[in-house]
């Protein structure tokens, strides 16, 4: 039963967070993020989402969650890349962690 409710609060929930991910702007650059720090940012005109390691390396990957496209968020306490649809999760250089996902986000 509770495997029902969970699949329809998540239906119901879809398409308010798939659009949610698409219009929500950070104030974050590329320059002020803090190592260790991730965010997805506007770069050149698109979503990127944009790790800066601990020795100041940028990774830029794609924010669209490969499970259903949902625009991903970075998981500050955890270093990872969470779906706020269906909660696939990402290691920082865009790996699955954890399913519904079964490929690694797209590296720009």
């Amino acid at each position: 039963m509770a495997d029902i409710k969970k699949l329809t609060t998540q239906g119901i929930l879809y398409p308010k967070r798939f659009i949610e991910g698409r219009l929500k702007k950070s104030g974050k650059t590329v320059t002020s993020l803090k190592d260790g720090e991730g965010a997805v940012l506007t770069v050149e005109g698109k979503k990127v989402a944009v790790y800066k390691s601990n020795d100041g390396k940028i990774n830029k990957l794609s924010p669209v969650c490969t499970h259903l496209g949902c625009i991903v968020d970075f998981n500050n306490k955890e270093k990872t890349w969470d779906c706020p649809c269906h909660g696939s999760r990402y290691k920082a250089d865009g790996t699955v962690f954890q399913g519904p996902a079964s490929k690694n986000l797209k590296k720009l």
